[in-house]
């Protein structure tokens, strides 16, 4: 949400690219992503928006294959567990949308398909926008739906989770002919509900509260676990989990030294025991007409997951402390992060004409970010992770017609 903005023209044609490069290297660990996307909106009327879109992820590095704690590591020093493992993949993610609007009110369906070696997913979503009170205040109701399936190992038939052996590789994922392949279901279900106001003509807030349940598979099908005296076991989380969160922004722009304050924060719940706290702050400065320059910070921390546990070794229970789930993933463990970045934009709009005989506006942006992450309890063999850090770089480009 930008403030002071010069007013939208009617436009027929809208081509949007973004690409994101992220790099985060833990200790003993690394992964690299690339994220290149493009859009295209078309408004054949001022009643309807067509929209059609592609993003990929282009994912290569190294992850936690076995995750063992530090009380199996002192006990058993040249223990054979191989801490990491190489990932390599690609993901594909076409998406096509139709906005249609009457007066005040703005209805969407959107569709995306996702497809990776050992993922695929369809998402509907659909929406209901309105304004009111001369358009001033804006609400929003949205819903979506993933039907999703995910790659895991063949089990044996009398096997239970604690013997539950952690897929090898995504060979055949989705061939039904493999006998070592099989597949699980993920539904998740998304409600968000929003209200933005505009109190002045340089000062707006929003309010958004968002609820999801997720029935299905959601481990990492390639991680396993030590537990008890040495037991390998592929990674176990519940099946069922239902979070919900609730944000608030707040956007101020200050004429005297064409300066815009954003400020927001988010808090989170989740029935796996995990509450977060978001809080971040962005200075955007208007330096000379279509330019624009912004700093932004932002502290996340979060605790761990009820099951969560550095080491399921303790005890004489083959299933751990913890009971009857177990998890590798870092993400579930008690961690906080703080994150500095900076943003450049240059917006072209010719008075009257067009750039370059073709375009009606233009528009190029550049961003780069560095997030520090530190960990309460994770280690690796029971070293702690240290300099865990993330660098982020992104580009667009959005062009008028």
């Amino acid at each position: 949400m930008l403030l002071a903005a010069a007013p939208a023209r009617a436009q027929v044609v809208v081509v949007d690219t973004a690409h994101t490069f992220y790099h985060e290297a833990p200790t003993r660990t690394n992964m690299t992503v690339y994220t290149p996307g493009v859009d295209v909106s078309v408004n054949p009327t001022q009643w309807l928006t067509i929209r059609g879109g592609y993003e990929a992820d282009i994912v290569s590095g190294a992850s936690v294959a076995v995750k063992a704690g530090p009380a199996y590591q002192a006990v058993n020093p040249g223990a054979d567990v191989i801490s990491t493992a190489s990932v390599n993949d690609v993901r594909h993610s076409p998406r096509g949308a139709i906005t249609l609007r009457k007066g005040d009110v703005a209805y969407t369906a959107q569709y995306t398909y996702g497809t990776e070696h050992d993922y695929k997913s369809h998402s509907i979503f659909v929406s209901a926008k309105t304004e009111a009170y001369e358009h001033d205040t804006q609400f929003e109701l949205s819903y979506a739906r993933n039907f999703d399936r995910v790659c895991d190992r063949t089990q044996a038939v009398n096997d239970r989770p604690p013997r539950f052996r952690a897929l090898e590789d995504s060979t055949a994922c989705f061939a039904d002919s493999d006998p070592l392949r099989t597949r699980h279901t993920l539904s998740i279900d998304g409600l968000q509900a929003g209200w933005t106001q505009a109190w002045t003509p340089t000062f707006a807030t929003q309010l958004a509260y968002t609820a999801q349940i997720l029935d299905g598979f959601q481990s990492n099908p390639y991680r396993s676990v030590i537990l008890a005296q040495g037991l390998k076991a592929q990674e176990h989380h519940p099946e069922n989990r239902a979070r919900q969160a609730i944000a608030f922004r707040a956007n101020l722009y200050i004429r005297p030294i064409k300066v815009a304050v954003r400020i927001g924060a988010r808090v989170y719940r989740d029935t796996w025991d995990i509450t977060s706290g978001t809080g971040d702050v962005e200075v955007e400065r208007y330096l000379f007409e279509g330019f624009r320059v912004a700093a932004r910070a932002r502290y996340y921390k979060q605790t761990g997951a009820s099951f969560w546990s550095d080491d399921y070794t303790g005890g004489n229970a083959p299933l751990g402390p913890k009971g009857q789930y177990w998890t590798g993933d870092r993400e579930l463990s008690p961690f906080s992060s703080i994150g500095i970045g900076l943003r450049l934009t240059y917006g072209l709009q010719p008075a009257k004409g067009r750039l370059l005989g073709l375009m009606t506006g233009l528009k190029v942006g550049a961003a780069a970010d560095v997030m520090q992450f530190s960990y309460d309890e994770y280690t690796l063999g029971g070293v702690p992770i240290t300099n865990a850090r993330a660098y982020i770089l992104g580009a667009n480009l959005s062009a008028s017609f």
